[in-house]
């Protein structure tokens, strides 16, 4: 596995464990009080500010892009040569939904582009880590899946659905064949 994967897998968790906190201060609630898109767009400050540590180089950000696989691409670094970084983002949502994201990834040119699925999955705490949505991604057929970061880190947040405590546990996963940058 490339180091990159594992350098922005780690910036992916301190940012969640970063935001958490703040907002359990801040709103009463954690991580899933925050939008999707705004994750994203924090997770994508913080690999910029640590570039050089994770690339060994600065790339250009780029969020929200439709790169022409079935919708925006949540957050893209582009590096010279053409090669990529695209990560999908998903927040507490369906093991369909973490599919469709799979998919949308799975499109895009394995040559040149390393494509990461990132979920923040809300797991009741007695049954993290197991969860069916992270059995779904981790048995997609369509392209090779791996986790990044193993075991996956989770951690207690506060929330207002359920009277059971919640963790949000933190997958990122490479699809497909990881290009060296």
């Amino acid at each position: 596995m490339e180091p990159y994967l594992e350098k922005m897998g780690k910036e992916i968790v301190n940012v969640a464990r970063r935001l958490n906190d703040e907002l359990e201060e801040l709103a009463g609630e954690g991580i899933f009080f925050m939008p999707e898109l705004a994750f994203a767009f924090e997770v994508g400050k913080s690999i910029m500010k640590n570039a050089e540590e994770i690339f060994g180089g600065k790339p250009k950000w780029c969020r929200e892009t439709d790169l022409g696989n079935g919708g925006p691409s949540d957050l893209i670094f582009e590096f010279d040569g053409g090669k990529k970084v695209v990560i999908e983002f998903k927040m507490r949502a369906t093991g369909g939904a973490y599919l469709g994201d799979l998919e949308k990834l799975n499109k895009l040119d394995n040559e040149n582009t390393a494509k990461i699925f990132c979920a923040l999955v809300d797991v009741f705490s007695k049954d993290v880590p197991n969860d069916d949505r992270i059995k779904k991604v981790e048995n997609f057929n369509s392209a090779l899946v791996r986790s990044v970061l193993e075991p996956k880190p989770s951690f207690p947040t506060k929330q207002n659905w359920y009277s059971t405590p919640v963790s949000c546990l933190v997958g990122v996963w490479s699809v497909g064949q990881v290009p060296k940058l």
